[in-house]
């Protein structure tokens, strides 16, 4: 019987982390994004969510949420690392010739996209989060119908995004995000064992409208802020 260690440092073992931490990413970024289609809904909408949110469970909720956020990150990161560094030691002459007749842009591209990903959220937290860039944007006010003073997020947002550099730099990020997520959701149902062949088609054409879908409902947020279409009144 293998020891604990043994299955730990085992292949299929970073296989499952990295697909369980990344599924349990993607359905943060579908939370993530439901909270930000209230952005079209209004300042009193976006700014009472933002409250609620960081008031859960007295505070405690967000830091929690926050924890378990960086715990999936830093293990998605570290098995997809180690994954790669196996795959490259395991053939390190490479091949003569590289054919690409089975795989997509997306699965060869991961770990340029996974690279651009990470560093767009590092930007995007310093951003909106920690207020560390953009400062300009960042510390406006909004008083709530039941008179709370809150941190104005709906006003930082429309503000960054009528910036053109910062919209087209979300936009990208999301079509590279979008990219990553057709192969990764696929990959991750099937280290998971759903890999029959009556359920491939399903799951592969599921894995391309979630990317798709994700990546379009976050997009629109930019792009209907730099056209106008939301916003225009503050």
């Amino acid at each position: 019987m293998r020891s604990l260690s043994e299955l730990w440092g085992s292949t299929i073992a970073r296989k499952w982390i990295m697909a369980v931490t990344g599924i349990g990413l993607v359905l943060f970024l579908f939370g993530h994004l439901a909270g930000n289609m209230l952005l079209f809904m209004g300042p009193e909408a976006m700014n009472t969510y933002a409250y609620d949110l960081k008031h859960l469970l007295h505070g405690a909720g967000i830091w929690l949420a926050r924890g378990g956020l960086l715990l999936f990150a830093v293990l998605h990161i570290w098995s997809a690392f180690t994954l790669t560094r196996r795959i490259r030691a395991s053939r390190p002459q490479g091949y003569a010739r590289t054919e690409h007749r089975t795989s997509s842009i997306a699965s060869r591209s991961m770990a340029l996209s996974g690279l651009l990903i990470l560093s767009y959220v590092l930007y995007h937290l310093a951003h909106f989060t920690w207020g560390a860039v953009h400062t300009e944007w960042y510390d406006g006010t909004y008083t709530l119908a039941n008179g709370i003073v809150v941190h104005d997020v709906y006003g930082m947002v429309v503000a960054s995004f009528r910036q053109p550099l910062i919209a087209v730099l979300y936009m990208l990020a999301m079509v590279f995000t979008g990219m990553h997520l057709h192969h990764a959701i696929q990959s991750a149902v099937q280290t998971l064992g759903i890999s029959h062949p009556r359920y491939a088609p399903v799951i592969r054409k599921g894995g391309k409208a979630l990317a798709i879908a994700l990546a379009v409902g976050f997009g629109s947020l930019p792009l209907t802020i730099l056209l106008g279409l939301v916003g225009g009144t503050h």
